[in-house]
């Protein structure tokens, strides 16, 4: 099992990026590039381009502490396990947004982290 992690400062208030970034159906709203997004009750189908589609269901979600997770579905990868968190917190000037995913097998894990450093550095330039 590997573990990723990516973060980013973003000098706003916590609540404000938590706004944008725990809209669990509203991804398309602040990450550029995705051909499609709907959802489905607790789920999202996202469309990465002719066939491609991941599907990701909210697995929990607390306001309270900022934090969502949802488990990642796709033909397109070779994973056994693919469950990501989300959250933001507070931070002296603004606040944390991180992206971290637990996901098997190992191999896949430096792909999802260069995917999660790009989306995290997208949230925070919707926020300049």
């Amino acid at each position: 099992m590997a573990i990723t992690n990516s973060e980013v400062f973003i000098a706003r208030r916590a609540d404000e990026v938590w706004a944008a970034f725990g809209d669990f159906h509203g991804i398309q709203n602040w990450l550029p590039g995705l051909e499609s997004v709907r959802s489905e009750g607790d789920t999202r189908f996202i469309g990465m381009g002719p066939g491609v589609e991941i599907a990701e269901a909210l697995v929990s979600r607390d306001d309270a502490a900022r934090a969502l997770s949802y488990a990642v579905s796709a033909d397109v990868l070779p994973t056994t396990k693919y469950i990501t968190t989300c959250s933001v917190v507070d931070a002296e000037g603004g606040c944390t947004a991180r992206m971290s995913a637990d996901i098997e097998p190992d191999e896949i894990a430096p792909m999802i982290q260069g995917v999660y450093d790009n989306a995290v550095k997208a949230l925070s330039d919707h926020f300049q």
